[in-house]
């Protein structure tokens, strides 16, 4: 039987929410969840890249299909984090929220073939979402567990990847300081929670290279309001970061310049 997790993932791909969310209707196309406008979102753009991209495709499959698969984010999302983890930019590349190994792998098979000198880390409590507060009335510590590392580790070697290190416990408390040294050309957080997603970001932050790429999953969907509202807390004004909100469903920090310390309430 499919889990919780793949279930609402599935239900997600044809724009809509499953779960706990307390919804205020304004008219028949737009609502509100605590006070934030949602309506369903169909870009009428046609253009579809990873069409011509065989490898992207193959990959794709092998991370999504199956009774199990290990994502379900869709394939928007996933070519977006194909394509960034292709860029010139120096430093490894970082995933937070791994689940079972899918959009990780994705970005480990892209480096692999551009830059096999660099890291893909995949930092996962394997133990489902932490750090839930009232910011997250949809969730629940211990959500999204039904992973293991072991499930990763065989993904990787599916797909004939040396460059994946998994890195199992609560990240950054307990995992960041192994990587403390290191610079990252992409972060890909997807915690689903309010406080996970700053301690990550905020983390993460310094040790952008410049012209590297923050990338939140599941920013503006129902369920994860948390991760919605962090996001929007950063300095828009700011000329060290450019936050941009792609109708996929990423929102994406890019940065402009060197910051030695950031608070998401005073970033420089």
């Amino acid at each position: 039987m499919p889990s919780l997790r793949t279930i609402v993932k599935k239900i997600r791909r044809f724009g809509y929410e499953a779960g706990p969310v307390e919804r205020r209707a304004e008219s028949d196309d737009v609502f509100f969840v605590r006070d934030a406008p949602h309506s369903i979102v169909r870009p009428q753009a046609t253009y579809s890249p990873w069409l011509a991209d065989p490898e992207f495709l193959e990959t794709y499959r092998a991370i999504s299909e199956g009774p199990e698969p290990h994502t379900l984010v869709d394939r928007f999302r996933c070519y977006e984090l194909w394509q960034l983890a292709g860029r010139p930019i120096a430093g490894d590349v970082l995933e937070i929220g791994v689940w079972r190994g899918g959009t990780g792998c994705l970005m480990a098979k892209k480096v692999k073939s551009v830059a096999p000198d660099r890291t893909v880390f995949l930092c996962d409590t394997f133990a489902g979402v932490v750090g839930v507060t009232d910011k997250d009335p949809s969730y629940s510590d211990g959500e999204h567990a039904d992973t293991s590392q072991q499930i990763v580790t065989a993904l990787a070697a599916q797909l004939d990847l040396k460059n994946v290190r998994v890195l199992p416990g609560i990240f950054p408390q307990e995992t960041g300081a192994i990587i403390r040294e290191r610079q990252f050309c992409l972060v890909h957080i997807d915690v689903d929670v309010y406080q996970s997603a700053k301690d990550c970001f905020e983390w993460a932050l310094p040790r952008l290279s410049v012209g590297g790429a923050i990338v939140f999953d599941d920013y503006g969907f129902e369920r994860c309001g948390g991760v919605t509202q962090m996001v929007n807390e950063l300095d828009h004004r700011s000329r060290s970061i450019a936050v941009i909100h792609n109708l996929n469903g990423h929102a994406v920090v890019i940065k402009f310049r060197s910051i030695d310390a950031c608070l998401v309430s005073s970033c420089p």
